[in-house]
């Protein structure tokens, strides 16, 4: 038995190692992050100066640090990125495949159905055409940022609960202001992640419904 959990986790070293390789963040070492809770969490560290402060592995048990940014943030900013990623890797997994598979494929499918309707209508194609591939393209887009956003917005609402209020608020406020300031981050942050004022609002809103955001 003992023989097969370490295959099990050599296999999954080995595919964490290689998502990170293909995601431009090649692992340099394992180590473990103490919360103030004194709980201590596993964690693969990279080290670059882009403004990626970490993500969880998809299919696998593994967070995925840069060291580089986040020794330049202070406690409640590395703890609500930690608790952050924890909420995406402790989706069921079933669930957490469906939804990686449909907004993968709502966002290519979809916006390759908006640069064939564009190429259409350029090109002088039937109305009934570009309107229809036009149609699918902008709903399955939606539709994949649309469950994007709700999967960012719940992992969010655990941070806001594990960490605090206001310990999340400053934790968010030392991010943005280490965080790339270009154009094109200032637009993702708006697409797919809500703003920490308006996460706490939602996050007052369930608790005043009586739902546990735990």
């Amino acid at each position: 038995m003992r023989s097969l959990e370490e295959l099990e986790e050599r296999l999954e070293d080995g595919y964490t190692r290689l998502f990170a390789r293909l995601t431009r963040a090649p692992i340099e070492e394992r180590g473990l992050v103490e919360l103030s809770s004194g709980e201590k969490t596993e964690v693969y560290w990279f080290s670059d100066d882009s403004a990626k402060f970490g993500q969880n592995v998809p299919f696998a048990d593994a967070i995925i640090l840069n060291r580089e940014q986040f020794d330049r943030l202070p406690s409640e900013a590395t703890e609500t990125v930690i608790q952050h990623e924890r909420s995406h890797q402790q989706r069921n997994p079933l669930i957490r495949g469906v939804w990686l598979g449909l907004v993968l494929s709502g966002f290519s499918v979809g916006l390759v159905s908006l640069f064939y309707a564009g190429l259409g209508a350029s090109l002088g194609a039937q109305t009934s055409a570009v309107t229809e591939a036009a149609y699918l393209g902008a709903t399955l887009t939606f539709v994949a940022w649309g469950l994007n956003r709700a999967e960012e917005t719940v992992a969010d609402l655990d941070a806001i609960h594990a960490v605090g209020e206001d310990r999340f608020i400053r934790g968010y406020e030392a991010i943005n202001s280490t965080s790339d300031g270009g154009v094109i981050a200032s637009i993702q942050r708006r697409l797919f992640y809500n703003s920490p004022e308006a996460t706490k609002k939602v996050y007052h809103n369930l608790r005043n419904l009586g739902i546990d955001t735990d």
